[in-house]
């Protein structure tokens, strides 16, 4: 829905449109965020007492030589 308002250029309506279409990208960005803040959680949760890798076996692996 593209519009270019008129010859004196947007309209109040283009404006708004333009206004909810970055509300609603930022508020998907935050959901997006909140996701992973989520999962990061229950993955520390489900892991919690386990023991990890340690970096050096973890570089040997992926043959990183830093």
């Amino acid at each position: 829905m593209k519009t270019k308002g008129g010859p004196s250029g947007p309209t109040k309506l283009d404006r708004q449109v333009a206004q909810a279409r970055a509300v609603l990208r930022e508020l998907r960005d935050t959901l997006e965020h909140l996701e992973d803040r989520r999962g990061l959680a229950r993955a520390k949760k489900r892991n919690a007492g386990k023991t990890g890798t340690d970096w050096e076996t973890v570089k040997k692996e992926l043959g990183f030589s830093f």
